[in-house]
């Protein structure tokens, strides 16, 4: 969907204006566990709607926007106006190529923003994650990190959907992100990508890189399950090593595997479903080389997150993974692709994420 990010000249000091139309159970997690509608419910003077908090005063919010269709900007836009008559201060920036949304939230950093909103897929969410990592790489402890919040505009949506932020209303969304409550969680990276969610190899990073824009656009997430029967059908197992720390945990012949922050990939593939993105450890998921029928068999499993336990699945909790393989292979992280024959994951800093409430630990199953 995004090519690697290429340089790019500095934002303009004016950023422009919206289009016109044409480890196991943290503490933090006992905090109010408010529904999405009552998060975004509060009214443009800022008086509580059902006791709920509206935004604190004079909120700093830079949207980063990565418009799918006319109707979602519309509705952007009438969130930023309420945003605005409630005195809060707002600076829609909307992308046009690759990289826009990573310098988008560089900036928005720099600038001092309180929140930084990425209103687009997971692509876009995955920029702009970039963008503030880097920013904390350039800049250090200097300056609080923005909090992240999220407007979910995507076909597959598989963050915010195991965050419990409900998709097919931007505005409410970008209400929801504005009032959010804080939730702190880990930021992922291999070969010095960052991502919040999950990093696929084998047939789910080639289903993955495969499944063009164009047919997203007219399939919705069925678009996945198009490109997965293709590989399904081709079903190449991959050879590699994993290690962690000097120890291996798995040599030789996968059909899949993952390495989750999170939970879901693919459009609702809970493929790493014990994952809990605030324990600073990774969880690694190996689906190891079968035939047609057994992965019949297995698909239901990954596709509900009960496949864990299987004896052809490898799913262990790591500090860190290394995956070296004697040919090149493709991953994804966040569904950016990467090629290469090592790749190494670890932790990155902490982000904290503007959410309309602290999930379950192992994600909310309707989002």
């Amino acid at each position: 969907m995004w090519a690697p990010v290429p340089v790019i000249a500095t934002v303009p000091h004016h950023p422009p204006l919206l289009p016109t139309p044409s480890h196991k159970v943290i503490v933090r997690r006992t905090e109010s566990r408010r529904t999405f509608s009552e998060a975004s419910a509060w009214c443009a003077d800022c008086h509580c709607a059902g006791g709920n908090p509206a935004p604190p005063a004079d909120v700093n919010l830079s949207l980063v926007i990565n418009p799918p269709a006319p109707d979602a900007v519309d509705a952007l836009r009438r969130g930023v106006a309420r945003l605005r008559e409630a005195g809060h201060v707002v600076h829609p920036r909307v992308t046009f190529e690759a990289g826009d949304a990573h310098r988008f939230a560089w900036k928005s950093a720099e600038l001092g923003a309180d929140l930084v909103v990425a209103a687009g897929g997971d692509g876009t969410i995955n920029e702009v994650v970039n963008g503030l990592q880097e920013w904390v790489e350039d800049r250090g402890a200097e300056k609080p990190l923005p909090r992240l919040g999220i407007v979910p505009l995507g076909t597959g949506n598989d963050l915010a959907g195991g965050l419990g932020i409900e998709g097919g209303d931007p505005e409410a969304a970008l209400l929801a992100a504005a009032s959010g409550v804080p939730f702190e969680v880990d930021v992922a990276r291999v070969n010095g990508r960052y991502f919040l969610n999950v990093s696929t190899g084998g047939i789910g990073a080639e289903a993955t890189e495969e499944t063009s824009s164009e047919l997203k656009r007219v399939l919705g997430p069925v678009a996945y399950l198009v490109t997965g029967v293709r590989k399904f059908v081709q079903l190449r197992a991959s050879d590699a090593r994993f290690t962690s720390e000097g120890r291996t945990l798995f040599d030789g012949r996968f059909l899949l595997f993952a390495v989750g922050n999170a939970w879901r990939t693919g459009g609702g593939n809970w493929v790493t479903s014990e994952a809990d993105p605030s324990d600073r450890l990774l969880d690694l998921c190996i689906v190891e080389e079968m035939g047609h029928v057994e992965v019949v068999r297995i698909a239901r499993a990954v596709r509900e997150g009960s496949h864990v336990n299987h004896p052809h699945v490898t799913y262990l909790k790591v500090p860190s993974v290394e995956v070296e393989s004697s040919e090149e292979i493709t991953v994804n992280a966040d569904g950016e692709p990467l090629s290469a024959r090592r790749f190494e994951y670890s932790l990155g800093a902490r982000v904290t994420l503007s959410v309309p409430r602290v999930p379950s630990v192992h994600g909310e199953r309707g989002g």
